[in-house]
């Protein structure tokens, strides 16, 4: 990526930015090429080029949005450990920032408010759960919307669309 001003980015789980500006400044005593970010939630972050390199990516492809689509269509087998066990690794998921990853935990979190539906469980998950879902569907939501060029309620039912499972 070439980090243009305009330009615009995905942030691991801080979500889509676009490049504000590129530029030098004095880091650490020296002077260093940086880009800086401003962020959908109105956050600027400044990253030293190499540092942007690493963790910024482009908004997701088409062929991005179909393996989005087929893991958000595809249901998995689901840990039986309580969510303080799988928190670790949900969250590792949503810091990678990967639109792939955060269709995993969405379709999850969807799963597994579909199984305690049918248990006869109340649907909710966990304040935490939720939480965590819920983030990872905003991410989510926002990169689709950018990348089909739709409002962020169409975004979301896209996701809502490939979520459905036949009764």
């Amino acid at each position: 990526m070439k980090f243009e001003v305009g330009d615009r980015v995905v942030y691991g789980n801080h979500g889509v930015g676009r490049v504000a500006a590129r530029t030098r400044q004095d880091v650490l005593g020296g002077s260093q090429e940086v880009v800086v970010l401003e962020l959908d939630d109105e956050l600027t972050v400044t990253l030293p080029i190499d540092r942007a390199r690493s963790q910024l990516r482009p908004i997701a492809s088409r062929a991005d949005l179909k393996r989005v689509r087929d893991a958000l269509q595809t249901d998995i087998e689901l840990s039986t450990d309580n969510w303080l066990s799988r928190r670790d690794q949900t969250l590792k998921k949503l810091a990678t920032g990967s639109s792939v990853a955060l269709a995993e935990i969405v379709s999850e979190g969807a799963q597994r408010e579909r199984m305690r539906l049918a248990q006869g469980a109340k649907p909710q998950l966990s304040p935490a759960e939720r939480e965590v879902f819920g983030k990872a569907r905003s991410l989510l939501s926002s990169e689709i919307a950018l990348a089909l060029d739709i409002e962020p309620g169409a975004a979301q039912d896209w996701i809502d669309q490939y979520l459905q499972r036949p009764d």
